[in-house]
């Protein structure tokens, strides 16, 4: 009788050998995958840092088209007004043609400008698209630190 008991215990010493063997394969998967997913992270956290600079970089331009609106709207009325001069003013035709060429250069910093705010503008557009599948990333990450979490108190639990 003693010798089945012998044996009954060799036989679970085995299996508990083999499970946690089973346990230890499954860790380090586990690790590996953390570590994949700490390098994921990283990534994410510099396209974050990056579109955070991109839209900074868009607010900037969009703060500049608006001062160039301003620029032109007065531009626009000081040509306006220099239209209406009468004949014995001739000396400020020369300001008229000099404001409307500043008018002329406005317009065409603007159109650059807001042709620039549409590319920034795609861009952020993308990177947002970025960020909602690195935050799905992140979730599936969180995910995987719990099962790891779990599957070491296994290991902690049979090991006792």
């Amino acid at each position: 009788m003693e010798n089945y008991n012998d044996i009954d215990i060799l036989g679970e010493y085995k299996k508990m050998l083999a499970l946690n063997k089973s346990f230890e394969a499954r860790l380090d998967e586990y690790a590996r995958i953390l570590k994949g997913r700490d390098e994921e992270i990283e990534m994410l956290q510099e396209m974050l840092n990056e579109a955070t600079s991109y839209r900074s970089s868009i607010d900037n331009q969009v703060n500049e088209l608006k001062e160039l609106q301003r620029n032109i709207s007065q531009l626009q009325q000081n040509a306006e007004g220099s239209s209406y001069i009468g004949v014995s003013k001739h000396l400020q035709v020369g300001e008229t043609v000099s404001t409307q060429q500043q008018l002329v250069n406005l317009q065409l910093q603007y159109t650059y400008l807001q042709t620039q705010l549409s590319d920034l503008q795609a861009q952020c557009l993308e990177l947002n698209n970025r960020n909602l599948l690195l935050q799905q990333h992140t979730t599936r990450i969180a995910e995987l630190e719990s099962l790891l979490a779990n599957a070491e108190e296994e290991i902690t639990e049979l090991k006792r």
